[in-house]
């Protein structure tokens, strides 16, 4: 069962991991710094990656939970490289740096609506993704559920909107000139378009 995680949070809270605690994993921040690795990861200190965190949520994740009250969960913030790759994230993935949170609304409201109202009110963020939209909308812990992804990285904050599918057609519609597709993305999109699951 996916672990949902309502804000205001804790750190303790933003780095617990079901997947972690059932496998035994330590993922505290600044597990993966390997002191022996040169150039030195430092990306991945422990300090390095909470303030990344605390950016992150000062940017991104307390304006959304301003709107959104308690309805705004968080299913996965950090994760080090062990867990991230258990729950098959890309190797580079944000969460390990502290950069990102993946969330969903728990009232049964459309990840295209939250992916939507981020993308006009958030002013800063580095990437914002509305992920597999054709799984659904979260309802009462139904798995599998689409969810949103944020992610905040001081100094380079694009603003890349982008939705990650299996489904040929929804990257289909999002063709154009202005769009690039790779790896199960297609990255530039103007907006979620719910209807396009319909």
């Amino acid at each position: 069962m996916t672990h949902i995680k309502h804000i205001p949070f804790k750190l303790d809270q933003c780095i617990y991991s079901s997947i972690a605690e059932k496998n035994k994993i330590d993922n505290l921040p600044g597990t993966d710094y390997d002191i022996n690795i040169k150039p030195p990861q430092n990306e991945l200190l422990k300090d390095n990656i909470i303030l990344n965190l605390h950016r992150l949520f000062k940017y991104c994740i307390n304006p959304i939970f301003a709107q959104f009250g308690n309805n705004l969960a968080l299913t996965s913030v950090y994760r080090n490289k062990e867990v991230n790759k258990l729950l098959g994230g890309v190797e580079n993935s944000q969460h390990i740096y502290g950069y990102a949170t993946d969330m969903i609304l728990t009232n049964g409201t459309p990840s295209s609506f939250l992916f939507n109202w981020c993308k006009t009110r958030i002013p800063q963020y580095h990437q914002l993704i509305w992920e597999y939209p054709e799984r659904g909308d979260y309802h009462s812990n139904t798995i599998p559920f689409s969810w949103v992804h944020i992610s905040y990285i001081e100094g380079n904050n694009e603003k890349i909107n982008s939705v990650s599918s299996l489904n040929p057609k929804i990257h289909k519609y999002y063709e154009d000139e202005n769009t690039f597709y790779l790896d199960n993305f297609t990255h530039r999109i103007i907006a979620a378009n719910q209807s396009i699951l319909e």
